[in-house]
């Protein structure tokens, strides 16, 4: 009988902790791709390490994928095929995945951001890291801070 209490205390203690929710930017997401240091890069790294959990959608992938694969991009710096391809399996293996489209318009500045605020309502988010200052002017969305990479590396991320 007091077997289960104590399994219950260790499993409580030892098990990992739920990961912040973080919706990224698609600006974020490449600029951590191509430099392997720097603010944007610590908050790709600390994902694939599961330390933060991204929430992404189709359209966030997709535009990702289609940037990060133009011709110039891959002539300009051919040593990040590697990364380009470990970010690609954790952004279809260990995200948050959502629909991402939004029911009615956010942004008032900018309607192409509107599908990342979407991510943020459907994927419960904590956090948004951007540097698009038509989201960043927010401050916050439906309980969900959006700050800059340097923001979140220095204030939030573990």
């Amino acid at each position: 009988m007091k077997l289960w209490p104590m399994l219950t205390r260790l499993c409580s203690r030892f098990a990992p902790r739920a990961a912040l929710r973080i919706v990224v930017d698609t600006n974020i997401l490449i600029s951590g791709t191509i430099a392997e240091s720097g603010f944007p890069a610590r908050i790709v790294d600390a994902a694939i390490a599961g330390r933060i959990r991204f929430v992404v959608s189709a359209i966030l992938v997709d535009e990702y994928l289609e940037v990060i694969e133009r011709p110039h991009i891959a002539r300009k710096y051919p040593q990040i095929q590697e990364r380009v391809d470990k970010i690609r399996r954790y952004l279809h293996l260990d995200t948050i995945f959502v629909t991402g489209i939004p029911s009615a318009p956010i942004v008032s500045g900018d309607p192409d951001d509107d599908f990342i605020l979407a991510c943020v309502e459907e994927g419960r988010a904590h956090y948004v890291v951007s540097g698009d200052h038509h989201l960043l002017d927010l401050h916050e969305y439906r309980g969900a801070k959006i700050l800059t990479p340097r923001e979140f590396v220095t204030k939030v991320l573990p």
